[in-house]
């Protein structure tokens, strides 16, 4: 397939609101999905972040990534935690 940069305006509003929808729908189900682990994990006595900010990893494990730091205020850095972009929440 070759590459095209040939769009009109149009086409190119059009490739970015599909694009900005599907982020958002992913987003979204990403978010449910958290929602319902935060749920699970305090239903059985596991601390969980009810914002959901932190990496669920970083907050419950013992040896939690290098950028995590503990406390009240503990925080996951996204970008140099080294778990799964699955176990980070997403919050809006």
């Amino acid at each position: 397939m070759e590459l095209r940069n040939d769009f009109t305006d149009d086409q190119n509003k059009v490739i970015d609101e599909v694009t900005a929808e599907l982020e958002e729908l992913i987003l979204d189900q990403v978010r449910t999905a958290h929602a319902a682990a935060r749920e699970k994990l305090a239903a059985a006595g596991v601390h969980v972040d009810p914002e959901g900010r932190y990496c669920h990893n970083c907050l419950n494990s013992g040896h939690p990534c290098d950028s995590y730091v503990p406390g009240f205020m503990g925080q996951c850095k996204r970008y140099s935690c080294h778990h799964s972009e699955a176990v980070h929440n997403h919050p809006r």
